[in-house]
């Protein structure tokens, strides 16, 4: 037990990221987790962010699933022009001030260089074309961002391309949801605890907490004018109905899938069950859309059933002890 090193590596999702927040709290409701000293490192993508960093900075779980409950319907209020705009395609669907405003509120003036354990924020830098990982200064190496304000890094991360606008960070990084590359962050977490922090890989364990994957995306026949008109696909126009938010998502759970069995491989395990990896989250055969405020409770449903039927295994390993249910 002293030699292990746990990482909580959680997905991004928009706001399926109550479902990830609420499973924390059950954990924390039920063995008294104090989460900076239990775990070594924190990742979080885009929502995962704000779940990751507000716990590496000091929040409870409670605390950061009241997040979603209180602020969710703000925070995905559809903005005037992109009800008006010619199909939705000429701005992202919300604004961001009502999202950093929430940061600022929770992190204030916190910098990156001012939390006291590792934290790995995923972004993507589209004007350089590249990764941009924001990183609490657990390395001597790290000199770019230990001044970017903890609020800053989150946004960046949270910046789903086709939601909402890239948000420019130290006047000249503009920079958007790391999910792009990294949705589920577990495997960069660990190599840089290997390669950065010098953890054997045998030391290392990982609770990685998903936000859904729906296993419903593309139909080859959704109507009778479609098998009418267009009898085979047509490419990504409008009238195929590409959908670009179901697309996004797409992406986003192929990179998480890609990445769950990438580490175990990585660990020596097989991706179906690892034992060095406890890996969370559901599965729907119906869409999961990220931004749908009337489903936050099913999100919490969710969270719910999956803490009940795998409390036991989770107990076991965090090895943890007491009341499992």
């Amino acid at each position: 037990m002293s030699d292990r090193f746990y990482i909580l590596a959680v997905d991004g999702g928009g706001l399926r990221g109550a479902f990830s927040a609420h499973l924390l709290k059950r954990m924390e409701e039920s063995w008294s987790i104090a989460w900076r000293e239990r775990f070594g490192m924190f990742a979080g993508t885009s929502t995962g962010s704000i779940i990751a960093a507000g716990l590496a900075t000091g929040l409870t779980a409670s605390q950061v699933s009241n997040f979603y409950a209180a602020h969710g319907d703000s925070i995905f209020k559809p903005r005037l022009r992109s009800r008006l705009d010619l199909l939705k395609i000429l701005t992202s669907r919300y604004s961001s001030s009502r999202l950093r405003s929430l940061l600022e509120e929770e992190f204030g003036t916190t910098t990156l260089g001012e939390v006291s354990v590792p934290l790995i924020l995923p972004s993507v830098d589209i004007g350089n074309g590249c990764v941009h990982v924001f990183k609490s200064k657990y390395s001597d190496g790290f000199v770019r961002d230990p001044d970017v304000r903890i609020s800053d890094a989150v946004l960046a991360s949270c910046s789903a391309p086709t939601y909402f606008d890239p948000h420019l960070v130290a006047g000249k990084y503009q920079l958007v949801d790391g999910g792009l590359w990294a949705n589920n962050p577990s495997l960069v977490a660990v190599i840089d605890a290997k390669y950065r922090m010098g953890i054997p890989l045998d030391d290392i364990r990982v609770l990685s907490i998903g936000t859904g994957k729906s296993k419903t995306f593309y139909d080859r026949n959704t109507s009778w004018w479609r098998d009418r008109f267009i009898r085979s696909w047509q490419g990504w126009g409008f009238v195929t109905r590409w959908e670009r938010s179901k697309l996004l998502d797409l992406i986003l759970n192929l990179q998480a899938d890609t990445a769950h069995n990438m580490l175990c491989l990585l660990l020596g395990e097989n991706p179906l069950s690892p034992q060095r990896v406890c890996r969370l989250t559901f599965e729907s055969d119906t869409p999961l859309p990220m931004d749908s405020t009337r489903k936050l409770n099913d999100w919490i449903t969710k969270a719910d059933h999956c803490f009940t039927h795998h409390a036991a295994k989770v107990a076991d390993f965090l090895a943890m002890s007491g009341d499992n249910q």
